[in-house]
């Protein structure tokens, strides 16, 4: 054979042992550009429709009885710190909350020690608030007709007084869903009927028979 020959034949031994190699490093070079193709409508539209529950899921913890369970009980958490910061100026506590935005409603009338405040009023104490004809504050956003307004009992041990009174806020015709979430959240427990002042700050009676509205109690203070 030939010299020529044999380089030939050597030539085409070589090209033809190097064509798996280029073959297998093309291999995944083309998996990775199939890879880098993106999403596919089928993924998206998984993806999608996680997003949508998580989404819901989110804006449900937001809505309902629960949120307006949390917006009752910010509600009266201020207004009995209006009160307690307004007793210090009036010489005690008013049986009309609307003392805590108005001065001329100061009088002796509408407070429970019988004495006039409008000398020693330095309010408001709290932004004023729409109230019925009772005068009582609305709070549509729990319920059509919920309202809240400001009470007093003889103290005893039943309810934790310590002096002679026991005042408290009360918003009645709630619904009772929401009073159990209001419980819950006041008193970390959801068996209203065993809070009560003596172990806590809030306490309620669920309604019964065809209504299910109850009430809502927030204890403010005790005093003489």
């Amino acid at each position: 054979m030939k010299f020529s020959q044999i380089t030939a034949l050597l030539k085409r031994r070589m090209f033809s042992a190097a064509a798996p190699i280029t073959a297998d490093i093309q291999q995944p070079a083309k998996k990775l550009a199939h890879k880098q193709k993106g999403f596919t409508l089928m993924e998206l539209a998984v993806v999608l429709g996680i997003i949508a529950v998580l989404a819901s899921v989110i804006i449900g913890s937001f809505s309902g009885d629960s949120s307006k369970a949390t917006k009752l009980l910010a509600d009266m958490t201020t207004l009995s710190n209006s009160v307690n910061r307004a007793k210090m100026e009036l010489g005690g506590i008013p049986s009309r909350l609307s003392v805590l935005w108005t001065r001329t409603d100061a009088v002796a009338g509408n407070m429970f020690n019988g004495i006039a405040a409008t000398t020693t009023w330095g309010g408001p104490y709290i932004e004023r608030q729409p109230v019925d004809a009772s005068n009582n504050i609305t709070v549509s956003t729990v319920a059509d007709a919920a309202t809240i307004s400001i009470n007093r009992e003889a103290a005893s041990a039943a309810n934790g007084g310590n002096y002679t009174w026991v005042y408290f806020l009360r918003a009645s015709n709630v619904p009772n869903p929401i009073i159990t979430e209001y419980i819950k959240k006041c008193a970390g427990t959801d068996a209203v009927a065993t809070v009560t002042f003596a172990n806590g700050k809030c306490r309620a009676t669920l309604g019964t028979g065809a209504t299910e509205f109850g009430t809502v109690d927030m204890k403010i203070t005790d005093s003489r």
